[in-house]
């Protein structure tokens, strides 16, 4: 009988976007086999090279997908060259796995060498395939939220591409992040320009035992690292992560000089497989002292720009030109008035009572800055003023209506999603 002597396909995952595998199959020459393709839900590849193709009768050749029906590869004979050269086109899906069985045909001589397979059925190969993961820019404020007109204020910047799990190759993936948020209430102005760290994520993970102190043992410690704020109940205010270890502390092997951390096994079950592997629990070290934890109690994690990122999933993203800028108040005068410091306005909303808030307009004599706000009445010049009545002033430095904008590139879209949020109390005083 002839045989097949070997079968190769990259089975590297497949990205969430689908993709082509070449496959060879070499065997003696006229060695014979089909193939089919399984995945998890038990759906079977349609190998479009089936299909023949008519261009008189509109026929042509269909993409790769997966259906109930049962299909396999229409018989294939292996030629003088000793090879078979094909293709799968994977369609795009979620997480899948696909299973590629090989048979050989009995009926045309052909069997499996022996290192292959004792039988006409050869498992050959097996590809997962994994969803693309999405990275998106938002902002919000922590501390102001109900003074905003909504948070989010604006559309969130969204961007999908293959997850590290997939390839880890660096991306050059450009997003023009532009956002104007704007208050309903009150005033804001500059406190600092953004940078980078202002972008933050949270995760949450549960505890694994009963204590109090700055020690905390954790169910899970992956995607941690070291300055995360850790808020929650028992957590003091502006704890942050000042330590990481693997597994939790033994105290029958510990001394007062040296403490002693065992990591614990846990089962993994995989397609019904189960396997023993080392724990993902914890222990962590906190900046503050903690007043009491419980037993499975959920605590919150908070990381911040590319570093965090980096280390919790794998997210790698830049920036470049950051910039915000809040926009003028721009009113009128509803009297005149003439060497006086107290200016009547129609509108007051967004001035606020600071030396670097500053007024100017067509009658507005040197720089004056405002001293005080009768809100929806007038302001207080810091220097006496004349101006007509109807006269347009401005008034910089303070406003309800602000824009960030920043040139950002991802270059790994980490192993699942993530949400990175720009923080608009580090970078806009409201009130």
């Amino acid at each position: 009988m002839k045989k097949i002597t070997s079968f190769t396909i990259d089975s590297s995952p497949v990205k969430g976007g689908g993709g082509f595998r070449a496959y060879t199959v070499k065997g003696e020459p006229r060695s014979a086999f089909s193939m089919l393709i399984v995945n998890n839900a038990g759906n079977f590849y349609n190998f479009p090279e089936n299909t023949v193709v008519s261009e008189e009768e509109g026929i042509v050749t269909p993409a790769g997908s997966f259906s109930s029906t049962p299909v396999r590869l229409s018989t294939k004979t292996i030629g003088n060259s000793g090879v078979y050269n094909g293709v799968i086109d994977f369609p795009a899906a979620s997480d899948d796995k696909y299973t590629i069985v090989l048979q050989a045909e009995t009926y045309l001589n052909t069997k499996f060498d022996e290192n292959l397979s004792l039988n006409a059925v050869y498992h050959a190969a097996e590809i997962t395939q994994f969803a693309d993961t999405t990275v998106t820019f938002a902002v919000a404020s922590t501390g102001s939220s109900g003074t905003y007109t909504a948070n989010p204020p604006a559309t969130n910047h969204v961007s999908s591409g293959p997850s590290t799990s997939v390839t880890n190759k660096k991306f050059a993936q450009p997003i023009s992040f532009s956002k104007t948020v704007a208050l309903g209430s009150s005033q804001f102005i500059i406190a600092r320009q953004p940078v980078i760290n202002d972008f933050y994520f949270t995760t949450t993970k549960d505890t694994f035992s009963a204590g109090s102190g700055k020690i905390l043992e954790l169910k899970d410690v992956s995607g941690l690292s070291l300055g995360m704020a850790v808020s929650g109940t028992g957590i003091a205010a502006n704890s942050t992560i000042t330590d990481i270890k693997l597994g939790y502390k033994d105290e029958n092997k510990s001394v007062a000089t040296k403490a002693v951390y065992t990591i614990p096994k846990d089962i993994d079950l995989v397609d019904g497989v189960q396997s023993i592997i080392d724990s993902k629990g914890g222990t962590i070290t906190l900046s503050e002292d903690t007043t009491s934890q419980a037993v499975d109690r959920t605590i919150t994690f908070k990381g911040f720009g590319n570093g965090g990122s980096r280390d919790f999933n794998n997210t790698m993203f830049t920036v470049k030109n950051f910039n915000l800028t809040i926009a003028p108040v721009v009113t009128t005068t509803d009297a005149a008035v003439s060497s006086s410091a107290t200016i009547p306005i129609t509108s007051t909303d967004g001035i606020k009572a600071v030396d670097t808030v500053i007024m100017s307009g067509i009658g507005v004599v040197g720089t004056p800055h405002v001293d005080a706000v009768s809100a929806g009445v007038n302001v207080t010049s810091s220097a006496a003023q004349t101006i007509e009545d109807g006269q347009t002033v401005t008034f910089t430095g303070s406003s309800r209506s602000a824009t960030i904008t920043a040139d950002i590139e991802i270059e790994k879209y980490g192993k699942d999603d993530i949400t990175l949020t720009l923080e608009l109390d580090n970078i806009l005083t409201v009130g």
